[in-house]
């Protein structure tokens, strides 16, 4: 038979994974636009000194900083990806918290 802390774990596991799955995609890192020259010759931008923009986006691999580019039609899923990203962490905290906390709630008077 479950315990209290049991059916009350169940109910907030369920509730977890309804926004678990609401997160999906997910990605951990950040976008930044950039400016860098091309190779042509004659770029009226590059002369100008604005350069072109392009996006990066930048995440850890084994310990190490990388960095992609990003085409501009992508930015958006990419972005929505990195808040969700954000938003996982968040929920993986506080459901640490919770974890501990549980027990100290089931043994106090």
């Amino acid at each position: 038979m479950k315990t209290k802390h049991d059916q009350a774990h169940d109910a907030s596991k369920g509730a977890s994974v309804k926004k678990l799955a609401a997160l999906w995609p997910v990605a951990k890192g950040s976008l930044t636009l950039t400016r860098s020259p091309c190779t042509r010759k004659n770029c009226r931008e590059c002369a100008s000194g604005r350069k072109h923009p392009k996006l990066i986006f930048t995440f850890r691999e084994g310990g190490r900083l990388r960095g992609m580019y990003v085409r501009p039609a992508h930015e958006g899923p990419v972005r929505k990806a990195i808040a969700n990203g954000r938003e996982l962490e968040r929920l993986m905290a506080g459901a640490g918290r919770d974890l501990v906390l549980s027990p100290r709630q089931d043994t106090e008077p």
